[in-house]
């Protein structure tokens, strides 16, 4: 007897089926791959919290961003950093005695820029573990200098867009009411070195500021108070190379202090990425090198938020959506306020 094969309409049917299921599992594999994903990025964050507190104890105070703007001397905190992250024959490798330009120093015939650090990739980032156009390997991870003034050259007034603080007693916050620096710490970008006019756990470093906060400086509490945050350098492009093409977040990227000047100025996640929806030609939603006030903002490629790493060492998933008050208590150390629900 012969056997019968199948009919090509039996066959489409089975065809469509299949078809149905991989559609059906497909967004669950995709889920799984991205909480994979997200883990990753978080584990990063404890290890850098690990790495920071190490360093406090060696050090009596947290990493530094310093550059004498200009002139070619500079270390990150990531640099610094280095050795708690188990690159310490990298570390290991600069010579602090011939050259304090250590984002350009040459170590086995590349820049110390140039090397691409895992532990401050997040995988989530489709920019994870790339370097830029000029060939410097990028960071998903910066130190916080919490609610400072920022300011912007490129037009944006942030509280046109975001809202702004309450201004009357007993509160009295933001006294120029332009949306940013609710405590009234009165300078810009933290380029000082004096603490009492930064709001956060690091100062930009820029100049003759070495300025990194001591456990001790954190009156509001270890537990409320942003020491590092998400970021995504490809929404960022302050420093890039005259020809480049924008987006690639400094320069210099991870190895550079100038990149990592980041605040919770702006909120959480605002669309300066190229690949964001909404972008604007002028104001805030732009991606633009001198609207310092959003660029240099926390974001991921999470949705609805980003992790915080605080001075306690945990690691927090923050709403996008946060009350702005709330966000501006996390990241400043010593407002004294009560911090709302997060």
């Amino acid at each position: 007897m012969s056997r019968r094969g199948f009919t090509l309409i039996e066959l489409l049917v089975v065809i469509a089926i299949i078809a149905v299921l991989v559609s059906l599992l497909l967004p669950a594999v995709q889920q799984a791959r991205e909480a994979a994903r997200r883990s990753q990025c978080k584990n990063n964050l404890k290890q850098l919290g690990l790495a920071c507190h190490n360093y406090h104890d060696v050090h009596g105070q947290f990493p530094i961003n310093w550059s004498d703007y200009g002139r070619g001397n500079n270390i990150s905190m990531l640099t610094g950093l280095l050795p708690y992250v188990d690159q310490s024959s990298l570390y290991n490798s600069i010579n602090f005695s011939t050259s304090l330009n250590l984002t350009t120093q040459i170590i086995n015939g590349k820049r110390l820029s140039e090397y691409v650090i895992s532990t401050y990739q997040c995988p989530s980032d489709p920019n994870s573990g790339k370097v830029n156009l000029a060939g410097n390997g990028l960071t998903n991870y910066a130190s916080s200098m919490g609610a400072q003034q920022m300011g912007s050259g490129g037009g944006c007034n942030l509280k046109s867009v975001t809202g702004g603080f309450p201004a009357l007693p007993p509160l009295d916050l933001d006294h120029d009411q332009d949306g940013e620096d609710p405590f009234n710490r009165g300078n810009p970008r933290a380029d000082t070195g004096n603490p009492a006019q930064i709001s956060g756990m690091f100062g930009r470093g820029r100049e003759k500021s070495t300025w990194s906060a001591k456990l001790r400086d954190v009156t509001d509490g270890v537990s409320n108070t942003i020491l590092m945050g998400e970021i995504r350098m490809y929404c960022n492009n302050w420093g890039t190379n005259s020809g480049e093409t924008p987006g690639y977040g400094g320069a210099w990227g991870w190895a550079w202090p100038e990149a990592l000047w980041y605040a919770t100025t702006a909120p959480i996640n605002f669309p300066t990425c190229p690949d964001d929806t909404g972008l604007e030609s002028s104001g805030c939603r732009q991606h633009s090198a001198n609207n310092y006030n959003v660029s240099f903002g926390f974001k991921s490629k999470h949705t609805g938020g980003c992790h915080f790493l605080l001075a306690d060492g945990s690691v927090h998933f923050l709403n996008q959506n946060l009350d702005k008050l709330t966000y501006a208590r996390l990241g400043d150390r010593w407002d004294g306020g009560v911090i709302g629900e997060y």
